[in-house]
């Protein structure tokens, strides 16, 4: 490495020992100093450059931007001797941490011709902050530090993340016009701004996850707006947790422009932090400066700055940025718990939801087709055929355009919808009666009866398979999961059954299929109603509206919630009834005898108990009677005792 010949050094008072080492230094290696008090120096620095044109700075980090801007100014090149060893110098120049090295790389020769970005005409060495971006500022940083340990890095994360969370009901959106080197202009609102120059490895710089140079004659800019509660806490999961680094797409909170110029305006004055110093202004005036300085860097510096191509074109990465008015409008007075979307942003999918509201050809053939599939299927007591059935059968989505229809308001998405469904469950009804009629034999097979006693379960495969479809419908590429949530739901068997009960002229059964098909209608369309609220497609306008729809599907959710808690209920106290009588030896008679493989259910005022009657010796009719006379004193309650006998030696 080449040494200068001559060198300017500045110090301070508290130098002291430092200067003595430099002085060391200099006088081994046989370089002529000229010492000058900072002081001095800022007052007329034509008059010391006469001796060289190489400054040796001995500063804290408060003085680097003047001593760069001098450097702008009187075009001397520029070596750094931080004052402190917990300089954020440097990191910003990868200056070595022994003093023997970065002796060597302050006076070294070849010091490296670099950008500068201007703020309002004063130099930015770090970063720009204005608004309030969380994670971005310099206190992040030792987040990232490659010293800390493992538990370190995981406590610090964890306490950004608190902080983070501490922040969130101060954040407010302001609106700012951003202006480019082309001209290009956006109108927008934002809760923060990041400018990024030389700490290009800086969480701000990771995030954006291309190429962040402090070479490429651009300044690289963050625009921080999270359209929702939701979204915010997503970017600070993503911001600490970067567990896919291959994933180019931003967060949906964060946008990203470089240019070599930009305008920032504002009708209110901007609170900004250069470099940590507050300042203020309505409008900033954001510009690089091509090879401007030269500066003695470290080794690593010139490693981590990857070569970039100076192209003429910014880029602009700012799909996620608000500019609709109705949104601006919403987002400036405050941050909503979900995203709300507007109709073009998601046109494919609602015109994929109003074609499936409508009644056709093709859905009027498939109700038919699945229904007789599904009816023969109960008859047959087949799950295979009513599998095939399920698959069949399109009910799932007009339901899921119901829940949009709900969400959104929209009232030609909803009657479309109601009209699909009722259409449909009178295709079912119909269909499924007329083959009750026509097939000679009137049994209720396990697969019907199953069909019969809907409970909570019941609801929770419901509300499970809404969340799941509307997932699904949202996200393109798992739309191929939908036969399994019609699978998941069964739609059709329970609307055959109440065909079947009408064929019968049975109500009981009739109503036990009818609640477990509105079970299913309203736990869909509830669950995907509030999954899309989730996923973001909230509309803007009339958002109380969509609100009070949702909120008059979870009572209807409720009011069916109601008989299916009292068949839960019944469901769990047949379990415990089973559980103590298999666990029961009963004296009966003199003799010994125990029940197995016991089924409880309701029967008329009581219960009926079926299952295997096991003794060591033979039983005759008055030993069950008096087994039934038992039960029912335990029980309390009329029992009917339907028992196989087995004697077990």
């Amino acid at each position: 490495m080449a040494l200068v010949e001559h060198a300017v050094v500045l110090y301070q008072p508290q130098a002291g020992e430092l200067l003595e080492r430099v002085k060391e230094f200099s006088a081994l290696h046989h370089i002529h100093l000229h010492l000058v008090s900072l002081e001095h120096f800022r007052a007329d620095p034509a008059r010391y450059l006469e001796h060289a044109k190489h400054v040796v700075a001995l500063v804290d980090d408060t003085e680097l931007a003047d001593l760069v801007s001098g450097s702008r100014q009187y075009e001397y090149s520029v070596g750094i001797i931080p004052l402190h060893r917990a300089s954020f110098t440097y990191r910003l120049f990868c200056l070595p941490s022994s003093l023997e090295k970065l002796l060597e790389c302050a006076f070294d020769e070849a010091a490296r011709a670099m950008d500068v970005l201007l703020c309002n005409d004063e130099v930015v060495m770090g970063m720009l902050m204005v608004g309030d971006s969380p994670l971005l500022d310099r206190s992040s940083k030792t987040y990232l530090a490659e010293q800390s340990g493992l538990l370190q890095r995981w406590w610090h994360t964890f306490m950004l993340l608190i902080a983070g969370l501490v922040r969130l009901p101060r954040i407010r959106h302001f609106p700012v016009t951003l202006t480019t080197a082309k001209e290009q202009q956006i109108k927008t609102a934002v809760t923060g701004i990041t400018v990024i120059e030389n700490d290009t490895t800086s969480l701000a710089a990771r995030l954006v996850n291309t190429t962040v140079s402090a070479e490429d004659g651009k300044a690289s800019v963050l625009l921080i707006s999270p359209k929702s509660i939701g979204e915010y806490l997503r970017f600070l999961f993503r911001a600490l947790f970067p567990w896919n680094h291959s994933v180019k797409a931003l967060p949906g909170a964060v946008s990203y422009i470089r240019s070599s110029r930009l305008t920032i305006e504002s009708k209110k004055p901007l609170v900004y932090y250069l470099d940590g110093k507050q300042r203020q202004a309505e409008q900033l005036e954001l510009e690089v400066c091509r090879k401007a300085v030269r500066i003695c860097v470290g080794e690593r510096w010139c490693e981590e700055q990857a070569p970039v191509a100076e192209s003429p074109k910014d880029t602009l990465r700012v799909e996620n940025l608000p500019v609709h008015t109705e949104r601006l409008a919403m987002i400036t007075r405050r941050l909503p718990l979900f995203t709300h979307a507007l109709e073009e942003e998601f046109k494919e999918l609602f015109l994929l939801l109003k074609q499936h509201a409508r009644v056709e050809v093709d859905y009027v053939a498939l109700m038919i087709l699945s229904t007789l599939v599904a009816s023969l299927g109960l008859f047959m007591n087949s799950s295979a055929v009513l599998i095939g059935a399920m698959l069949l059968a399109p009910l799932m989505a007009p339901i899921i355009s119901l829940a949009m229809g709900l969400l959104r308001n929209d009232q030609g998405l909803l009657r479309g919808s109601v009209k699909s469904i009722l259409i449909g469950m009178l295709i079912a009804l119909v269909t499924s009666a007329l083959v009750a009629i026509l097939v000679p034999l009137q049994r209720v097979t396990p697969e019907i009866a199953a069909r019969l006693q809907p409970s909570l379960f019941d609801l929770g495969v419901a509300i499970a398979s809404g969340i799941a479809g509307g997932y699904a419908y949202a996200r393109e590429k798992v739309m191929k999961s939908l036969p399994g949530v019609a699978i998941a739901v069964a739609l059709v068997p329970p609307l055959c059954v109440a065909g079947f009960g009408i064929g019968w002229h049975d109500l009981g059964m009739v109503l036990g299929a009818s609640l477990l098909f509105l079970t299913n209608l309203v736990g869909i369309a509830l669950a995907t109603a509030i999954t899309f609220l989730v996923l973001g497609f909230s509309p803007i306008s009339r958002p109380t509206q969509g609100a009070k729809s949702l909120v008059l599907s979870l009572v209807l959710t409720l009011l069916v919630a109601v008989p299916l808690s009292v068949s839960f209920s019944q469901m769990h106290q047949a379990w415990l009834l089973e559980t103590n009588l298999s666990s029961e030896v009963f004296a009966v008679n003199g003799k010994q005898l125990w029940l197995s493989d016991i089924q409880v259910s309701q029967w008329q005022d009581g219960v009926q108990v079926s299952g295997n009657l096991s003794s060591p010796v033979p039983l005759d009719e008055d030993d069950v009677r008096a087994l039934k006379e038992e039960l029912q004193e335990r029980l309390q309650q009329p029992v009917r005792l339907e028992v196989g006998y087995r004697i077990q030696l």
